[in-house]
């Protein structure tokens, strides 16, 4: 019954237990899609954690000038502030590793970086954000601490919105 694909397609695919390295598997239709003629499927094995950092990204419901704190700056949290950042969002990147924090500053993803331990991070994200607090936090860490989701409350502002993009304790 599956009528979008031929035989020798190149597809992305996702799903836990469906998606794996080999060249015949089994997966259910929607969580296939079709790639175009010329792509690379080394770009094409991005689609499925772009799409969860897009899906994060849709559920802050971000406009442009707002702005972000993403706390986690792994693959996810840097492809989340990638999207945001071509949006015309500013940006503020929160992570525990300082090489994370550095990478997203070099590859040009957040308007301000920090590590999670810096000095006055909270006072830093208010001047960042005229002493309002972040329009929108998304979490994109995977920890069982529940600091991420007590520091979310802290930087956000009156009614910001908080998204859990990864795997923390709420």
């Amino acid at each position: 019954g599956v009528t979008e694909f031929e035989l020798g397609d190149k597809v992305a695919c996702a799903g836990v237990g469906y998606a794996n390295h080999a060249e015949i598997i089994s997966v259910p239709v929607n969580l296939c899609v079709k790639l175009e003629k010329g792509a690379k499927l080394k770009d094409a094995a991005y689609n499925t954690l772009g799409a969860i950092s897009m899906q994060g990204v849709r559920q802050a419901d971000m406009r442009l000038g707002e702005s972000c704190v993403i706390i986690g700056l792994g693959l996810l949290g840097q492809l989340a502030a990638l999207i945001l950042k071509a949006s015309g969002v500013t940006v503020i990147g929160i992570d525990v590793s300082e090489e994370a924090v550095k990478k997203a500053i070099e590859n040009n993803v957040v308007d301000l970086g920090m590590t999670r331990n810096s000095t006055g991070v909270e006072e830093q994200i208010q001047n960042a954000t005229n002493g309002y607090g972040a329009d929108a936090v998304i979490i994109a860490a995977a920890t069982n601490s529940l600091d991420p989701i007590n520091f979310a409350g802290a930087i956000a502002r009156k009614k910001g919105k908080v998204v859990v993009l990864g795997a923390v304790p709420t």
